[in-house]
């Protein structure tokens, strides 16, 4: 099937918007995260805790009730960490597809990622400072910008080998 320019030009617009509401979805996710209280914030991190232990140690479940209270508030700040990188390491790869849509040279691309992803990050942190329980915190703002460091990195590392495998047929 041999499509016409004005459908080419049409598909590729439908593909930017779909890129882009994907990376606004990111942000609401973020946003939403972001907008719990302290307590609910605590209470989505210990069920997220208790439900990889109860995956990843099978005598989870035998240990006393204290035993795993302490394992779970052990864990919270490590989690809570690996989320920031994670949800930003999402959006930086989202950032880095939605761009790719459009024309321009890699570095652009990489940069507008970072600018974007930062300035989310540092708006994240100063919403979070008016959430009951919630503070700003510039660590935070490190291990988002982490995250979307490696959401680039995933997303130029893939175009890189799917260039040199592709001169290499």
């Amino acid at each position: 099937m041999i499509l016409s320019g004005s459908e080419t030009a049409s598909r590729q617009y439908k593909k930017r918007i779909i890129r882009w509401l994907l990376v606004l979805l990111a942000m609401a996710g973020i946003y939403f995260l972001s907008s719990q209280t302290a307590p609910e914030s605590n209470a989505l991190s210990g069920k997220t805790i208790r439900a990889l232990l109860l995956l990843f140690r099978h005598d989870f479940p035998a240990l006393s009730l204290t035993e795993q209270k302490l394992i779970i508030s052990s864990l919270q700040s490590v989690i809570r960490d690996a989320a920031h990188i994670l949800v930003y390491l999402l959006l930086g790869i989202l950032c880095m597809l939605a761009l790719l849509a459009h024309d321009g040279k890699m570095k652009n691309r990489i940069l507008m990622t970072l600018v974007i992803g930062t300035v989310y990050a540092f708006l994240d942190e100063l919403h979070q400072y008016f959430v009951s329980g919630r503070a700003f915190e510039f660590y935070d703002i490190i291990l988002d910008c982490s995250g979307l460091l490696l959401g680039i990195m995933m997303v130029t590392g893939t175009l890189w080998f799917r260039a040199r495998k592709k001169r290499s047929l």
